[in-house]
């Protein structure tokens, strides 16, 4: 069985580029416009493919821990040259039935003519059968973890919109916050709020709250811990645009802002440290 498959392997390896021609046959025309539209080229395409096809003809003989590297490796390249060109990952699986049918073409005239047996056939499905499954879930694999990447990156373009510091002079930043802020954007806000007041090398940062739509023991204490920590870095903060109604409903949750610098209004704010619209005149 040995020299049969030995045999057989390196028929596969030999016709790897009428393989190839095979796939193209069987794959589905929405495969092939993707491709089309992908922009890639198909010498390249099919050039993957004979590598593939040389793998799995090799591995009929060659060592099992060896075959499975080299597909790994191709895999995981194929793989992202298809995310970087738009490829769908539930078409790229499609197409992996192809080359088990384009295998079978080569051998259907000496199927039909007895020189090689069916069983034997089966055998090489057998042995192949489990790298094109391996394959197809290293693909999976490959694009699962674009996707969480990808994910990953909106999440932190997200944090850093709902906690844009907007630098306005040297040394001066503002902080507006709008909208409702829970544990998960009050740790995004002060990530952002600390590391933007290195990159600027802030003394002040004033943080607006006038957006803010509750003000609750939680918001409070959560706003309380980002100036705490941004105070620890050397960075003043001024708390501002409390609006009455929520002084009010601080006031009757027995919430205070004791040592925090506050402000009715972002513009006074800036006036009580001598910023004008022209220059910003700081103490030293």
């Amino acid at each position: 069985m040995r020299d049969e498959l030995l045999y057989l392997g390196k028929q596969i390896v030999s016709h790897k580029s009428e393989i190839a021609q095979g796939v193209i046959r069987y794959q589905e025309q929405k495969f092939s416009d993707q491709l089309t539209l992908s922009g890639l080229k198909m010498e390249q395409v099919t050039e993957w493919r004979m590598q593939l096809i040389e793998m799995l003809g090799q591995s009929l003989y060659e060592d099992k821990v060896e075959s499975s590297r080299k597909v790994k490796e191709w895999t995981g390249k194929v793989g992202e040259v298809a995310i970087e060109n738009g490829m769908a990952l539930n078409e790229s699986l499609k197409t992996l039935s192809g080359f088990r049918t384009a295998i079978w073409d080569i051998f259907m005239e000496q199927l039909n003519d007895e020189q090689i047996s069916a069983s034997l056939m089966l055998q090489v499905n057998k042995e192949i059968n489990p790298i094109l499954d391996e394959i197809a879930y290293q693909l999976y694999e490959v694009f699962r973890t674009q996707e969480k990447d990808q994910i990953a990156l909106i999440h932190t373009a997200m944090d850093e919109l709902s906690a844009p510091v907007v630098p306005i002079a040297e040394k001066i930043a503002i902080l507006p916050l709008i909208g409702e802020i829970d544990t998960h954007r009050a740790s995004a806000i002060m990530e952002t709020a600390l590391k933007k007041s290195s990159d600027l090398q802030l003394d002040y940062l004033f943080i607006d709250i006038s957006g803010v739509a509750i003000m609750d023991t939680m918001v409070s204490h959560n706003i309380y811990q980002i100036i705490n920590a941004l105070k620890m870095m050397g960075v003043q903060s001024v708390l501002t645009g409390i609006r009455p109604e929520v002084a009010h409903t601080l006031g009757n949750l027995g919430i205070t802002f004791e040592n925090l610098k506050t402000s009715s209004s972002l513009k006074k704010a800036l006036e009580d440290i001598g910023f004008t619209q022209y220059e910003a005149v700081l103490s030293v």
